[in-house]
């Protein structure tokens, strides 16, 4: 028992820091987007905004999701889509950034 609890536990802080990551590189990209907003003003860039605001409040309603529901995790890898978000992320942020 005590085991299972351990892993489940070590499975919820990955899948927290995780998602710590994703909102690190959304928020850089929401600043890039922001950023690029001033200064050309189209409507192409107000879209990437709102991609990476409604990206942000995902990956905040799942940090939100894993702290209050501890049965969350029994027999689910839920931080798989967070990884594969983070690989995605990181290189629409390195696109973007050039």
């Amino acid at each position: 028992m005590t085991l299972e609890l351990l892993g489940c536990i070590g499975i919820k802080t990955t899948a927290i820091i995780i998602e710590i990551a994703n909102i690190g590189l959304l928020s850089g990209l929401l600043y890039l987007y922001t950023k690029s907003y001033r200064q050309i003003k189209i409507g192409f860039t107000i879209g990437l905004m709102l991609f990476a605001l409604t990206l942000l409040i995902r990956s905040i309603a799942t940090i939100a999701f894993l702290i209050i529901d501890n049965d969350a995790l029994i027999g689910k890898p839920i931080y798989i889509g967070g990884i594969i978000e983070v690989i995605a992320l990181t290189i629409l942020l390195k696109i973007s950034n050039t």
